[in-house]
């Protein structure tokens, strides 16, 4: 099997994703009141969170890249 490349963005948004699920979780379960209107704006500001942290992912290794090729 192929080696994949770590990706960060990914990552963050699978912790965030993780995170709101685990509230709604415990709000349906009784054991915390969670307002929707705080949950789902944390969960779109996670997602640009990582949608930043994925380019600039991308923008490091494109770097990267380019000072190798460069003599």
């Amino acid at each position: 099997m192929r080696k994949h490349p770590f990706e960060p963005g990914k990552l963050v948004a699978g912790l965030v994703m993780l995170g709101v699920a685990l509230a709604y979780a415990l709000d349906a379960a009784g054991e915390w009141d969670v307002r929707p209107l705080v949950l789902l704006p944390s969960a779109a500001f996670g997602l640009c969170l990582a949608g930043v942290v994925s380019a600039l992912t991308h923008g490091l290794r494109r770097r990267r890249t380019a000072k190798r090729e460069t003599p």
